[in-house]
């Protein structure tokens, strides 16, 4: 088995085990209760990750031409498609218990599949529900699975470091990852000159826009040192 394969099988795997978290955790909730993505109920949340659920399954079985981008194009693309998904959300009412995506999951990820946002490999589109599918459970105050969250939390420290690249600060989110990124001076030995450390929550709600940096900084979840540590205009990384 390549480690590419491995590598999607991982990504696999956390996404079913994140949405049966989302599922048993739904069951528990008001559908009509508040979360923290503004204007969207607990149901809107449940509706819009199974859609996106379905998506996957239909997606795959109908594949994809042209060169395939990741996840810096489709988090480009979130603020132009949010309006469209917004009106697809409130249109049905879906529950997450009734997708299943084993059979998207069976093919190779490394096959090419048409979406909204573009051509991707079914690995990337994969990653994308994954985010979509811990984020949105944050939305809900619903505590991820444990792998999702570590991977999520990887591919969007990665994304900050594909958009903002550089090597002046080094982001680091125990226990899961650190980059570095922005244009400035490098450090080669040493604690670098300017350093940014949180909890992969606090980062994840910073990245899609749920919390703000000051807020953070200010109740101690973000500690930043250093002239350049300031990411606030760095940020939402989502739309």
């Amino acid at each position: 088995m390549s480690g590419r394969k491995d590598d999607f099988a991982a990504v696999g795997a956390a996404l079913q085990a994140q949405y049966a978290v989302l599922v048993e955790a739904f069951a528990g909730k008001d559908p009509d209760g508040p979360t923290d993505c503004e204007g969207w109920t607990v149901a809107d949340l449940e509706t819009h990750v199974a859609i996106t659920a379905r998506g996957l399954t239909r997606i795959a079985g109908q594949g994809g031409t042209g060169v395939p981008t990741g996840t810096d194009s489709w988090a480009a693309a979130i603020p132009d498609l949010a309006e469209q998904m917004d009106a697809a959300t409130r249109a049905e009412r879906l529950s997450l218990a009734d997708q299943d995506v084993t059979a998207a999951l069976d093919l190779p990820g490394d096959s090419l599949v048409q979406q909204l946002t573009g051509t991707h490999t079914l690995r990337d589109a994969t990653v994308f529900r994954l985010i979509e599918a811990v984020v949105h459970g944050l939305d809900a105050r619903i505590t991820p699975d444990g792998q999702a969250l570590r991977l999520v939390t990887k591919e969007i420290a990665q994304l900050l470091a594909t958009k903002h690249p550089g090597r002046s600060v080094e982001v680091r989110i125990p226990p899961y990852t650190a980059v570095q990124c922005v244009t400035g001076p490098r450090h080669t030995r040493g604690t670098p000159p300017n350093v940014v450390e949180t909890d992969a929550v606090t980062f994840l709600r910073l990245a899609a826009g749920r919390e703000a940096w000051a807020d953070a900084v200010g109740d101690g979840r973000v500690r930043a040192s250093g002239e350049r540590s300031d990411l606030s205009d760095l940020l939402p990384l989502l739309g």
